[in-house]
Order: structure tokens, then C-alpha cells, then sequence
């Protein structure tokens, strides 16, 4: 009798109490990856909490978390986003880029439509569930869509990363192949300065007509913004978090500037902590409030509160010409996927002391002891990246 009172009892509890705690759950996940816990967009019926994350209860999301529960089977890291930058060329010049000078090698052959769907086809045969389609500038590639369409998207959420140049022209034709989210990248909340710190004319209000013609057709819209300390100091982050309510947008995604790329001499950057900390405590008034966009920091996610810096654990970037970096800020090469196949790329990266956990503390790059070391290269050019692989 005591075993059926305490069943019932028990039924009872978890029909009157299973919603709260489930809801409990949801919101302490995300609070402590995004720092936040607020839905800034439903898309096709699904919340969302972030662009950078599968739409919650949506198969993307079951297969990110069936691939968790099989990482702990296995006891062995696997992928989870990767980013594909799609093509080597750009129609801006960013002061702070980290693909010109560094990733890019001119003479080599970018990837086919073929290769780059085998490439797609391999990432989700070991887990990946988000998939990021940088560059260059990707919507100067005239098949992305049927790159987009490759995708496997009971599996993988997309997201495109783009200066906007080209999106509202083409955001119908993204829609059809079934892309899910568009980072578009704005670092300076007037046409004066961004123009000028991408060296492009225009492109500020090209970017916000896209964003515009983006909305309507059901997309969900962030803003990707690169902060300088001084930048920060001067108060953009603040100004760039106003345009974006201001015309809906529905994430502000922030990287704080890395020593990589066209920004690798500037070691102001190493180790320097303290502001990138004020900054993200300063988005927390908006995070609170529903009528701003969500706030979400790459240096909060590379941090102890969050997952800590997992390139090369659970995330890897792919370039145009097939190479596999563990990050897009990282340009050391751990083997080519046309050469040999991308999990064995992928085991011997994660095998590696420096990449078979994520490192807490912050961004490889900045820090200055794995700055020394072999595995990582900040875009020395060609001839000083670092190649770690096989024979």
C-alpha cells in the first residue's frame, strides 16, 4: 500500500511540477552560455535564445543534445558548429579582418560546390549541429544556396556571417535553400565610421536595407560587431545595442578585437582582460530588458562562466581551400580534408594537450603562453603558419 501511495504521489508530483522545472532547466542552460535567458525570436514556431544556437525543441537541437549524450559514451570530443568560410575574396577592406593576410593564399583553388557539400556531408557524420558560412564575404559566391541546400537541416541549424553588401538582393534565394539565421556585420552605429572602417562606401546603409528585407522574410537578424578598447571606450557598443532596437534586430553578437590576422601586431590585446570585463557587465542592463536584442560576448563564451575557449574541442573552422584550423582566429593547419578524411583531421586535433579539453580563461590567442606555442598561429602569412599533421 505504502509503495502505491508513494507512486501516486510521485505521478502527481511531476504532473503539477515537471513544466517548472523544465523551465527552470532551460533558463539556467542559457544563463550560463549566453549569459542571458530571454527568447529574442521565435522562428517557424521554435524560440530562440541565440542565432549561434539550434532553435530550442527543434531537431537540431535533439541531435545537439543526442551528440552530447554520445560524446560521454565514447568519452571523445566531438564537433559541434564548425564555420566554412565559402571563398577567398572580399569587396571590403576591414582594419581588423582575420582571413586577408592570413588565411588567404592566393593560387590556391577554393572548394567546388561538390567538395564543399562533401565537406558539409562529413561535419554532420560526426555531430556538428550549427554550421557558420563565413569568408571573404560568402554572398559574392554565386552557389551558396545550393551549398546552403546541401545541409542536412533535421541535423544542423545555418547561420551566414556578411557585411551585407549583397543581402538584400539575395536574401529571397536564401530563404528557398533554407537558411535559418544572418549575422550582419556593423561596427560602428553610423554610415561615416563603419564605411570607413571597412574601407567600403555604402555598405552601412546596403547592410541595414538588408537587414530590413531580412525580417520580412522570417529570418532571425543579429548584428556581429568587432570592439576595439577604444571603440568601447568612446561608446559604440552602446550606440550599435541602440540601432539595433531601433530597427529590430533580434541579437548583438560582440567580439572583442583579437591579436590575429591584419590585428596580429597589436599585443595591446594579449592578456588584456580588465576592459573586455567591464564591457560585458555593461550589456547586463539590456540582457534584463525585453525590448532590446539579446547582448552576447565571444569573450564571455571563451570564459570560465560559460564553455571556455573550445576551439579544436567542439568546434573547428574549415577554409576555402579545405584546410582545418581549430578556429577562425587560430591559423595553424591540422591537415586538409581533400587529402585525408576529415575525422582523422578531427581526432588528431582533439588528441592534441592543447585542444582535448576547453581552455578556461579566456581566447587562445590571448593568451600569451599559447601564443608560444606550436599549435597556434595568429597570421604570420604562408610561410609562418605552423602545419601540425601526419605524413
Amino acid at each position: 500500500m505504502a509503495n502505491f501511495l508513494n507512486n501516486l504521489r510521485l505521478k502527481w508530483f511531476l504532473t503539477t511540477r515537471a513544466l517548472d522545472s523544465s523551465v527552470d532547466f532551460v533558463k539556467i542552460l542559457y544563463q550560463i552560455y549566453l549569459n542571458h535567458n530571454k527568447v529574442i525570436h521565435f522562428r517557424n514556431g521554435y524560440p530562440v535564445y541565440s542565432l549561434s544556437t539550434p532553435a530550442l525543441f527543434s531537431k537540431p537541437a535533439a541531435n545537439f543534445i543526442s551528440r552530447a549524450l554520445y560524446r560521454t559514451i565514447q568519452n571523445k570530443n566531438l564537433p559541434n558548429m564548425m564555420s566554412f568560410a565559402v571563398n577567398d575574396i572580399c569587396n571590403a577592406t576591414c582594419e581588423h579582418c582575420s582571413f586577408f593576410t592570413a588565411v588567404e593564399e592566393k593560387g590556391r583553388k577554393t572548394l567546388t560546390l561538390e567538395q564543399s557539400k562533401k565537406l558539409i556531408e562529413d561535419a554532420q557524420d560526426l555531430g556538428v549541429s550549427v554550421i557558420n558560412f563565413v569568408g571573404g564575404e560568402p554572398l559574392l559566391r554565386d552557389d551558396l544556396p545550393e551549398i546552403i541546400s546541401s545541409v542536412n537541416k533535421d541535423f544542423a541549424t545555418t547561420i551566414l556571417f556578411t557585411n551585407g553588401w549583397n543581402l538584400s538582393a539575395r536574401a529571397t534565394e536564401l530563404k528557398k535553400a533554407g537558411l535559418d539565421s544572418i549575422y550582419i556585420s556593423i561596427d560602428a552605429a553610423t554610415a561615416e565610421k563603419h564605411d570607413d572602417f571597412r574601407k567600403k562606401t555604402g555598405l552601412f546603409d546596403s547592410a541595414i536595407q538588408g537587414i530590413r528585407k531580412a525580417k520580412k522574410l522570417g529570418f532571425s537578424c543579429g548584428i556581429s560587431t568587432t570592439m576595439t578598447p577604444e571603440s568601447f571606450r568612446s561608446g559604440e557598443l552602446d550606440k550599435i545595442v541602440e540601432l539595433g532596437k531601433q530597427i529590430g534586430i533580434h541579437e548583438v553578437l560582440v567580439f572583442d578585437a583579437l591579436p590575429s590576422g591584419r590585428y596580429k601586431e597589436r599585443l595591446d590585446l594579449v592578456d588584456n582582460h580588465k576592459w573586455v570585463e567591464e564591457m560585458i557587465h555593461s550589456a547586463k542592463k539590456y540582457n534584463q530588458d525585453s525590448s532590446y536584442p539579446g547582448v552576447v560576448f565571444f569573450a564571455h563564451f571563451s570564459s570560465y562562466k560559460s564553455v571556455g575557449c573550445s576551439c579544436g574541442t567542439s568546434y573547428f573552422y574549415a577554409s576555402p581551400y579545405g584546410d582545418v584550423m581549430s578556429c577562425d582566429f587560430n591559423h595553424a593547419k591540422f591537415g586538409n580534408f581533400l587529402e585525408e578524411p576529415l575525422w582523422k583531421i578531427w581526432d588528431r586535433l582533439t588528441t592534441l594537450p592543447e585542444f582535448c579539453q576547453s581552455k578556461w580563461g579566456g581566447c587562445k590567442i590571448k593568451d600569451s603562453e599559447f601564443r608560444e606555442k606550436e599549435v597556434v598561429s595568429s597570421g604570420m602569412g604562408r610561410d609562418a603558419i605552423n602545419r601540425v599533421s601526419t605524413e
